[in-house]
């Protein structure tokens, strides 16, 4: 089971009132920075680190009733002096902690917390971590960091007497030279790995609809986006913003009543949907003139960014929303990128007729103000047209955005001859001036799936030949090139049926899982990966961990802000949580 220490107001895996097991209600907005992508070691992984200094007065001692000291009153008499301003009050600890938003936990087990202590104001000597308020189930011993040190590890231990779902608030404190700093925490004991949170949803989400796309903010509340439905098809009405607590609850005070609608711009389909670091988020779709996936007619994208409200930021492009405009519908998966200079940029690909009926992967990249940016292409713009001999089923699975501004996609490539020449292609185009690359990996393997670790690195799932059709992982830096285990690996017995899994999440450690038929029959099960890509034979029984028999259907894996899982299942419920 789990136990998830939580930053002020940050997110808990499922529902929000502390201490006791259960459903309980909504949380409060949270806000700070992304933790989706950060990284578990002992810096504010994920979590808010400006939570700001709650001063912990050391050995106050015990109130005195509230009673004040009146003494005598001479008389009435006041005796003109200056009032008697009491002890000296001690400034707080000059030192900024920072530590993962939650920490999951399973009952009867331990988990490592990490703390980041920054020392200032001139403080360089040695600090003691203690966490304070927990009950006697859960035991974490004080911990001394040195002065040469920033970082310590503190274990946190649970017995199995403490149920699944039980949330616990508790009090992180830096104590030295008899002065003291601190910050909330929050605490959840979670359930059996991938077991489901019973806690969520709290109502049906019936979040079914293929067309609706789901992002996760930064403060952990869940953002959805779909096309208002029309009437008249290819007309284009627009778009709708929904917002919940980490809960499923709606929340009420995002827009109306948990909802905001954008007739503008007009648009007639969702094509990605991204949620930035700002608590905001960026939307791509097509405007009613895209209906058409080979006859090359003109065909514009929009993209609009929205503030943290849901409404739309008129700092960017045309009162929000950016346009483009390429020869024919996209015909696979839409890729939207953000840096940290606030350009954005659009990943695509499509059949154009006026190429020789070759297919085409571009980019469209606009400043943060929504201008293209000068340089990138023609107009901020990039096309590249596949190589005529790589002329096999390929199709656009993930883009990167390197440090230096590159762009790379990875391209799947199926061949359906007898030669079995697949691969995994990479598209770079450089920072600067949008020059093109071509690279290819060419197996005898299928790639059934690719996507960004979220450390730089593409991860695919491969599906060895016949006659065992096994399943590994292979590791691609950001340039495409392949990352070698270094180490030789058996080759493990296959878990799940052959082509039922496709897609990789990953863990907050980085590492991989998958999710398909258990081969033979008996429902669905996920499966874990080693650091050499081969199945994990330690995980759960045999290798996979088998998932509730309810679930015939799960995908889209998305980490949350506490490490928690979302997937889309069908049919109903259609959004579930996990423990991982």
């Amino acid at each position: 089971m789990a136990l998830a220490l939580l930053l002020p107001l940050a997110t808990a895996c499922g529902d929000e009132d502390p201490i006791k097991p259960g459903p309980v209600g909504p949380q409060a907005d949270a806000g700070g920075q992304d933790a989706s992508t950060s990284t578990p070691d002992a810096s504010c992984a994920g979590a808010t680190c400006d939570a700001g200094t709650i001063f912990v007065p050391p050995d106050a001692g015990p109130a005195d009733g509230g009673a004040t000291d009146g003494g005598a009153t001479d008389g009435g008499d006041s005796d003109g002096g200056a009032p008697d301003a009491g002890p000296d009050v001690l400034l707080p600890l000059p030192v900024d902690l920072s530590a993962p938003s939650e920490l999951l936990v399973r009952s009867d087990d331990s988990a490592v917390l990490r703390v980041g202590v920054e020392r200032h104001e001139g403080f360089t000597g040695p600090v003691t971590l203690a966490v304070r308020g927990l009950p006697s189930e859960v035991f974490v011993a004080d911990r001394t960091v040195s002065a040469d040190t920033n970082a310590a590890a503190l274990v946190v231990s649970v017995s199995g007497r403490v149920g699944p779902g039980t949330r616990l608030d508790a009090t992180l404190v830096a104590t030295a030279e008899g002065r003291s700093t601190s910050r909330p925490l929050r605490m959840l004991v979670a359930g059996p790995s991938f077991a489901l949170d019973p806690t969520f949803p709290v109502v049906p989400l019936g979040w079914t609809d293929a067309s609706r796309f789901v992002g996760v903010q930064p403060d952990g509340k869940l953002l959805t986006a779909h096309a208002i439905a029309s009437g008249s098809f290819p007309r284009g009405d627009g778009f709708v913003l929904e917002r919940h607590h980490a809960d499923g609850v709606p929340d009420l005070t995002f827009g109306m009543l948990g909802t905001v609608t954008h007739p503008r711009p007009a648009v007639a389909r969702l094509l990605a949907f991204k949620s930035l670091p700002t608590g905001g988020s960026l939307v791509a779709g097509t405007a009613a003139d895209c209906h058409d996936y080979e006859n090359a007619p003109p065909c514009t994208l929009l993209v609009s960014r929205l503030l943290a409200s849901g409404m739309l930021d008129t700092s960017f492009g045309d009162e929000g929303v950016a346009s483009a405009r390429f020869n024919v519908n996209p015909r696979s998966n839409v890729k939207l990128l953000a840096d940290e200079a606030g350009r954005v940029s659009l990943v695509l690909s499509y059949y154009d007729a006026a190429q020789g009926g070759e297919d085409v992967y571009a980019a469209q990249r606009w400043e943060a103000d929504g201008r293209p940016v000068a340089g990138f292409g023609t107009e901020g713009r990039v096309t590249f047209a596949l190589p005529a001999s790589e002329q096999r089923f390929d199709q656009l699975n993930e883009a990167i955005q390197r440090k230096d501004g590159g762009i790379v996609i990875a391209v799947t490539l199926f061949d359906s001859s007898d030669s079995g020449r697949h691969g995994l292609g990479f598209v770079g185009m450089n920072g600067a001036t949008g020059a093109t690359s071509w690279s290819v990996d060419t197996t005898y393997s299928l790639h059934r799936g690719v996507i960004a670790d979220g450390r730089g690195h593409f991860v695919s799932l491969v599906s060895k030949s016949a006659p065992n059709y096994d399943l590994i992982v292979h590791r691609y830096d950001e340039s495409g090139s392949r990352v070698s285990t270094g180490s030789a690996y058996p080759m493990p017995p296959r878990l799940l049926a052959v082509g039922s899994a496709s897609e990789l999440f990953f863990d907050d450690a980085g590492t991989p899982y998958t999710v398909g038929q258990v081969d033979g029959g008996g429902g669905m099960a996920v499966v874990r990966f080693t650091r050499q890509g081969v199945v994990d034979l330690g995980f759960g029984t045999n290798g996979f961990v088998r998932l509730d028999s309810r679930l015939t259907s799960v995908s889209g894996f998305i980490r949350e802000p506490n490490g928690c899982l979302l997937a889309r299942t069908y049919p109903e419920p259609g959004l579930v949580r996990f423990w991982p």
